[in-house]
C-alpha cells in the first residue's frame, strides 16, 4: 500500500482518482467488513478489533490506581523482585509464582494494624505472645528509655554506669543506701558471713572452735579490745571466759537463780578474787589492822611451853592474843 499524496498543483481529476483509489484499495469496502464488527468507521472498527483480540488472545493487567495495560500476543510481562524482598518465579506451563523469601527486608517502613508471626503479635507499640513468653534467645536487649514491668526475672541483671536505683534503694558499686532516709529496713532475717561497723572496729562473725563446732563471736579491732555497752547487758545465767587461747577449757561465771534483786560490789582496787577453792592466797597484807587489846589480829604471836630447865619444848602460834 503506497502513500497517497495530492500536490497543490494537481487537477481535480487527479484528486478524484487518488481519493477513490484510497477508499477502494487502502480503506476497503465497508461491506466486506466481518459481521462480528459492528463499527461503521475505521477508528471504531480498530478499537473493536483490539477488544475482540484481547478477549480471545490477550488479557489486561491493572494496578491499585486502576491503571490498565493490555497484554496481547507477543507482549512480555516482566515481574522483578530482589532476593530479600519478593521472589518471582516463572515455570511451565504459563505459571507465575510470587512469594516472600525466608528473610524479608523492608528498606522504608511497614504499616499495618497488627503484624503477626506464629504466636507473636506487634500492635501499636505492644509486643505480645499467646504462649505468655517472649524469648530473645542469647541476644542482648538494649534501650535508652525506661523498662516498666511488674517483675523482672533473670540469671544476671547487669546495668551500665556506676549507680542504679530500685525504688528508694540505691546501689553504687558495693555501697547500698536509701535515697529518702538514713535507714534501710529489712523485714526478713538478714544473713551474712560477717558484720562490720562503718569504721571497721566492731566485727561480728562465727568461728570454728577446737571441738569442730561453730561459735558466734563479737570482736573489737581496737588495740585495747574495748567494746562499750551503752545499755546494761542482761545475761541469762552464765558467762564463759575463753582465756588467752581458744581451746576446750573455759572459766564459767554462774549465778544461783535469784529470788530477789541482788547486788554484788567489786572493790575499787586491783587484785585477785578469793574463792572457797583458793589456796595460799590470803597474805598478811590482806588482813585488817583490827586489834583485841593491844595485839593486832593480823600479827602472829607465839606461846611457848618450857621444861624445868627453861628450854622450850612446844611453841603455839596464833593471830593476836
Amino acid at each position: 500500500m503506497a502513500i497517497k499524496n495530492i500536490a497543490v498543483t494537481d487537477t481535480l481529476e487527479t484528486f478524484r482518482t487518488t481519493f477513490n483509489d484510497l477508499a477502494a484499495n487502502d480503506f476497503g469496502d465497508i461491506a466486506n467488513l466481518s459481521g462480528s464488527i459492528s463499527a461503521t468507521n475505521l477508528v471504531e472498527a480498530m478499537n473493536e478489533t483490539i477488544s475482540i483480540a484481547t478477549s480471545t488472545a490477550g488479557w489486561t493487567i491493572e494496578d491499585s490506581t486502576s491503571t490498565q495495560q493490555i497484554i496481547g500476543g507477543g507482549d512480555v510481562l516482566r515481574v522483578f523482585g530482589t532476593s530479600n524482598e519478593i521472589e518471582a518465579v516463572v515455570s511451565a506451563t504459563d505459571t507465575l509464582t510470587i512469594g516472600l523469601p525466608s528473610a524479608v527486608s523492608v528498606t522504608t517502613s511497614l504499616t499495618a494494624p497488627t503484624l503477626s508471626t506464629g504466636n507473636l503479635s506487634l500492635t501499636n507499640g505492644s509486643i505480645t505472645d499467646t504462649s505468655g513468653a517472649i524469648s530473645f534467645g542469647n541476644e542482648n536487649l538494649t534501650t535508652t528509655g525506661t523498662i516498666n514491668a511488674g517483675n523482672i526475672t533473670g540469671a544476671n541483671i547487669t546495668g551500665t554506669g556506676t549507680t542504679h536505683t530500685f525504688g528508694t534503694i540505691e546501689i553504687s558499686g558495693n555501697t547500698l543506701r536509701s535515697t529518702d532516709s538514713t535507714r534501710i529496713n529489712v523485714n526478713d532475717t538478714f544473713r551474712a558471713n560477717a558484720f562490720e561497723s562503718s569504721g571497721g572496729i566492731l566485727y561480728m562473725d562465727e568461728f570454728l572452735g577446737t571441738d569442730a563446732t561453730y561459735y558466734p563471736r563479737i570482736q573489737s579491732t581496737r588495740g585495747d579490745k574495748v567494746i562499750v555497752f551503752d545499755a546494761t547487758p542482761l545475761f541469762n545465767s552464765t558467762i564463759a571466759f575463753e582465756g588467752s587461747s581458744a581451746d576446750d577449757f573455759e572459766t564459767i561465771l554462774t549465778v544461783v537463780n535469784p529470788t530477789a534483786d541482788r547486788t554484788i560490789f567489786l572493790p575499787n582496787v586491783s587484785g585477785t578474787l578469793v574463792t572457797t577453792g583458793s589456796t595460799d592466797i590470803v597474805s598478811e597484807s590482806m588482813m585488817a589492822n583490827d586489834a583485841i587489846s593491844q595485839n593486832e589480829l593480823k600479827s602472829v604471836v607465839t606461846l611457848q611451853i618450857l621444861n624445868s630447865a627453861g628450854t622450850p619444848v612446844k611453841t603455839l602460834y596464833g593471830a593476836g592474843a
